[in-house]
């Protein structure tokens, strides 16, 4: 099969190398340099999921090195001062040997390897443009070029969409009183505040709150800004240092009312975007990836390959429909102070404590999806 890819992301990329060990032969569009590509500050959690699909893609050996594994993760709710840790234990038997909850990945790392990857494969051409002069050569075409798609709005494909009343802070930042093992995710009023290991003592922080309050700290000093952090951080855990220049972006929700539009695909963020709560973004992503290269792999539909798009948007549904709709209900129920939902969050803080079984189900579907 012939098919195109516009966009050369994290998941453009992925989709490529791919489907080029699957056979196809691949035309990868972007007109972004790799240094633009590289030059991103940006960090992922990885989850068991992603590992599966770069281990059997015979490169998570590669990447694996550079990424930081954490065997606990902290889920503390401020409102309720209530707090409990998904273990290694509450992973299925099957991903317990990794010996780690998930995995933290820094973009740059991870977008140089991936690119080297590309670079060895024989049947990807790369393309400095994400202009398609003739689409009739392609059997598909898949779009992953982010939430802005131009290729999307060119079909003028629909999709149900909203930004949050959030924006979203990240930094680099030097903790003392933590373990390097360990991760959090705080629920507060303002919203979701991760706290992430990248090596030693040095944490990305990614702290969701209102756009009024998130602008203001976006004009404190870093010395300040370390005060405001300091009052969300777990009793014991100091702040040192921002290292970087602290950033900040809008948070919107993305969902295609259809993953394609005839020959066209739509992976990644061009098809569905979610609240950063939780880090599933890349590893939904991904596994629209994965699902693709599995039905290109069937030889039916690798013969009669105008199905493909239908069954791929059938496929998918399911999966993003409870990822996007799970951290939705996250966002909105760390924020919300209604007496009328206390007991339930109570409820639920219980059940996560006491019940091993309720813990594994709803690990196993962060993690591995649906």
């Amino acid at each position: 099969m012939n098919i195109a890819i516009i966009g050369s992301g994290l998941t453009g990329s992925l989709a490529a190398i791919s489907l080029a060990k699957a056979g196809c032969r691949v035309d990868l569009y972007e007109r972004l340099s790799d240094e633009e590509l590289i030059n991103r500050d940006r960090t992922y959690a990885i989850t068991h999921s992603s590992r599966k699909i770069l281990e059997n893609l015979g490169i998570w050996s590669n990447l694996v090195p550079n990424f930081v594994p954490f065997q606990y993760l902290n889920v503390i709710d401020y409102e309720l001062n209530k707090k409990f840790q998904f273990l290694i234990n509450d992973l299925g038997i099957s991903d317990q040997r990794y010996c780690a909850v998930g995995w933290i990945a820094d973009h740059k790392y991870l977008m140089i390897s991936i690119l080297e990857f590309i670079s060895q494969i024989e049947n990807i051409n790369k393309i400095p443009t994400s202009v398609i002069p003739n689409t009739n050569n392609y059997d598909l075409v898949l779009a992953a070029d982010g939430s802005n798609s131009n290729t999307k709005k060119k079909l003028k494909t629909r999709s149900f969409n909203f930004n949050y009343d959030q924006i979203c802070i990240t930094a680099k930042v030097l903790l003392r009183g933590v373990n390097s093992n360990e991760a959090f995710e705080i629920l507060t009023s303002e919203g979701p505040f991760a706290v992430l290991p990248l090596g030693g003592d040095l944490f990305q922080i990614i702290c969701s709150q209102s756009i009024e309050q998130g602008t203001y700290n976006m004009n404190l000093s870093k010395s300040l800004l370390l005060d405001y952090f300091s009052t969300i951080l777990p009793y014991g855990i100091e702040p040192d240092t921002i290292i970087n220049h602290p950033s900040s972006y809008p948070i919107n929700f993305i969902l295609n009312y259809s993953f394609f539009s005839g020959k066209y695909i739509y992976l990644g963020e061009t098809a569905h975007k979610c609240h950063p709560v939780g880090g599933q973004g890349l590893n939904l992503c991904w596994r629209d990836v994965d699902c693709l290269s599995k039905l290109i792999s069937i030889s039916f539909l690798k013969t009669n390959y105008f199905l493909i798009p239908f069954v791929y948007s059938l496929s998918r549904l399911i999966d993003v429909l409870s990822i996007t709709i799970l951290t939705d209900f996250l966002v909105r129920y760390s924020r919300s102070n209604f007496n009328l939902f206390k007991f339930p969050r109570f409820l639920t803080f219980f059940i996560l404590k006491k019940s091993a079984i309720f813990r594994k189900i709803l690990l196993n579907v962060m993690t591995n999806g649906i």
